[in-house]
């Protein structure tokens, strides 16, 4: 199965803490994905990776901004599968509220379960 997912995944991340880091890892050994990070952590080690763009998206942003922002790369992932992976909590209160919205454009997960690592962010 995983070989039909190599190259059209489009993951988002909200965070940018260590199970982040190993998400994008993950993503990028297996499935061949560039992965985009919404965060509003410095993420400087991510900012090196030639295969991740940062967007600077704070958690405290209101709902309609994240949403908006969210949307923007939805509609720029064309013919990919959208995956938004939940890494940091800071961002979990936004998308329980949101959880429909997001439903129906991307492909929910959590980076703890994705990464099958034990992580002690939630």
């Amino acid at each position: 199965m995983d070989g039909y997912l190599k190259n059209c995944l489009f993951p988002v991340m909200l965070g940018s803490n260590a199970l982040c880091h190993a998400c994008v890892r993950k993503m990028q050994r297996f499935y061949g994905s560039k992965s985009t990070v919404l965060t509003g952590g410095r993420a400087l080690t991510l900012r090196f990776l030639p295969f991740v763009r940062v967007v600077d998206a704070p958690p405290d942003l209101p709902d309609d901004i994240l949403l908006e922002i969210l949307s923007e790369l939805g509609d720029a992932s064309a013919v990919y599968l959208p995956v938004l992976i939940l890494c940091d909590p800071a961002y979990g209160d936004f998308v329980f509220r949101n959880r429909d919205t997001l439903q129906a454009r991307f492909i929910l997960r959590n980076g703890a379960e994705l990464t099958g690592e034990n992580y002690a962010v939630f």
